[in-house]
């Protein structure tokens, strides 16, 4: 197929952004004039920015969700990404909740069997839904681009819109924003990846119209590709498919086109799938490395570099694999996923360490699966460490240097390795969940979350239904 732009082309037209990790002040934010004022403000509306605002705003607090995109749902539904890695056997507090309202909302499958999928459109109505049911003032298309502070603490924080710029006043407010927008313009330090190497992005896709017979009878002939694929597997899988059930399949399939031509084709990658649809297949496997998710120009160029590798994949599918020579390109991920960009630096920093000595902190507020998810360009030598829970402190909530402000999501405090647990959904769900229910005590409490008791949260939270340590969880076994 020719193309007028081919992925080398494009990522020769911007220039690059330096990759060297790095702090800086906050920079002062032009004046804006006040539109609203809250109890607490939460910044982003996705994974653990719906938490966070639903804790607060159910005990009583007058909180907003300032939201750069026209929805709610954060990376499930950005990405259409299905998978919750590990939900099903890790949960607790409103992720529970949550799971139980997909279920019964009836849209896709059910996340507390099989392999912890949700279907992104049942996430994006439910998370809207939730947020309408608490009373969350929702303010939509709107990007933080500034910070207004008395001394060291949050005061405002300054959006830009279709509006113009607009001031939004709260005495807590929450960082979900994935990037860390808020405590980086507040002048909190951050990391971003390992000394500047960030995790690949990827692009998820949708192929619809599969022959699964086909193509599952094919796959487990194809040890090479499929490992570990037993008949007795495939039989389960073929007749989830007929079903319409979920299932993941994982696969180095993409080592098929590693000699293929065509430069669109990613390198180094994977080929991980999963099935919430009938006939269609949601596909991870579109790569790119060495762009800073912070830099608009990066952004600009993994996105187009991705959505021309989504069309190759799907045409070298269609091409040479049984199953799909029916199939349709059906939807593309309205962006790209981010992995990892800036981690603030917070009170404390859990470590890799930290977890694979399944360290026990008397602050613990939260537990995260000891389970890897490194997509870099180099390999790190994990150690196939797997398994087990690994306590998160209610410092790596509170950045360094910064007042009445706390952080969620992808961007708390941690090393590279453990970032990549931590930032998984069903971990980042409950880091929101810990800091709305901390941003509530604060405020009622009428002291900065730094202040704030960290024995009287663990008890709110332990109320709330949320296991707090590891003991918490053995005590169910």
């Amino acid at each position: 197929m020719a193309n007028n732009l081919n992925r080398r082309s494009f990522l020769g037209l911007t220039a690059a952004a330096p990759l060297a990790a790095q702090t800086r002040p906050g920079a002062a934010a032009k004046p804006a004039a006040p539109a609203a004022s809250y109890d607490v403000i939460v910044c982003g509306g996705g994974t653990a920015g719906l938490p966070a605002a639903v804790a607060a705003a159910r005990r009583g607090a007058r909180v907003a969700i300032i939201e750069r995109y026209g929805f709610l749902g954060g990376n499930p539904a950005t990405s259409i990404m299905p998978t919750w890695h590990g939900l099903s056997g890790h949960h607790s507090g409103l992720l529970t909740e949550f799971a139980g309202r997909v279920k019964e909302f009836g849209l896709g499958p059910d996340p507390l069997k099989y392999d912890s999928n949700i279907e992104p459109e049942a996430v994006k109505a439910l998370f809207l839904r939730m947020a309408v049911d608490a009373g969350v003032q929702l303010h939509l298309h709107s990007f933080i681009v500034g910070v207004q502070k008395t001394g060291n603490r949050v005061e405002r924080v300054i959006t830009e819109s279709k509006s113009g710029r607009r001031s939004y006043a709260a005495k807590v407010f929450v960082d979900a924003s994935g990037d860390g927008d808020v405590a980086v313009r507040a002048g909190a330090p951050f990391n971003l990846g390992d000394n500047g190497k960030t995790q690949g992005m990827t692009l998820r896709f949708t192929v619809g119209q599969v022959n699964f017979d086909r193509y599952l009878d094919w796959a487990v002939t194809q040890p090479k590709y499929f490992g570990g694929l037993k008949p007795d597997r495939v039989e389960q899988l073929k007749d989830r498919a007929r079903k319409g059930e979920s299932f993941y399949l994982g696969s180095r399939l993409s080592e098929m086109w590693e000699k293929d031509p065509d430069e669109e084709l990613p390198r180094n990658t994977y080929f991980n799938t999963a099935c919430i649809r009938l006939n269609e297949l949601s596909i991870n496997s579109t790569r790119v490395y060495d762009l800073d998710p912070t830099n608009t120009d990066d952004l600009t160029k993994a996105e187009v570099t991705c959505r021309l590798q989504a069309v190759a994949i799907w045409r070298y599918l269609k091409k040479h694999v049984p199953g799909f020579d029916k199939s349709i390109l059906s939807a593309t991920a309205p962006a790209i996923g981010v992995r990892e960009s800036r981690v603030i630096v917070g009170d404390y920093l859990v470590t890799t360490s930290d977890f694979e000595s399944f360290r026990e902190f008397p602050d613990s507020v939260l537990t995260c699966i000891v389970s890897y998810d490194s997509h870099d360009k180099q390999f790190y030598n994990t150690k196939n460490f797997r398994g087990g829970l690994g306590e998160i402190p209610y410092r790596c909530f509170l950045p360094k240097g910064i007042d009445g402000l706390l952080v969620a999501g992808r961007c708390l405090s941690s090393d590279h390795l453990t970032n990549s647990a931590i930032r998984r959904m069903e971990s980042a769900f409950q880091t929101g969940e810990v800091a709305g229910t901390a941003a509530y005590m604060a405020l009622k409490e009428r002291i900065t979350p730094r202040k704030l008791a960290v024995k009287e949260l663990q008890a709110e939270l332990t109320r709330s239904g949320v296991k707090t340590n590891q003991a918490a969880f053995k005590s169910m076994s």
